[in-house]
């Protein structure tokens, strides 16, 4: 499930603008989230994609953030917490 998680998760990275037409490779459904955390400057981060139906996601570190994608910076005052679910995270 992890490999299939990680080719999602690239696939995601690739049509951001587009995810709505994403199935979770868990329960099929396109209701798939993403966000990005990274340096604004370097556009460097970490990529977390997860399912609002199924509560399961995938956390990719050290990735490209792509011009235009969500991302909020590492020194964020905002609390994650609130912008990304809880779910069960998807390991090798």
């Amino acid at each position: 499930m992890y490999k299939i998680w990680l080719m999602t998760s690239a696939n995601v990275a690739k049509n951001f603008k587009d995810i709505n037409n994403i199935n979770c490779p868990t329960c099929g459904r396109k209701t798939l989230d993403y966000l990005y955390i990274g340096d604004k400057k370097t556009k460097i981060g970490y990529l977390q994609v997860w399912c609002h139906h199924c509560s399961n996601g995938i956390h990719i570190s050290r990735v490209k953030i792509p011009e235009g994608a969500k991302m909020l910076p590492f020194d964020t005052e905002k609390d994650l917490n609130e912008i990304v679910p809880r779910y069960n995270h998807i390991t090798p």
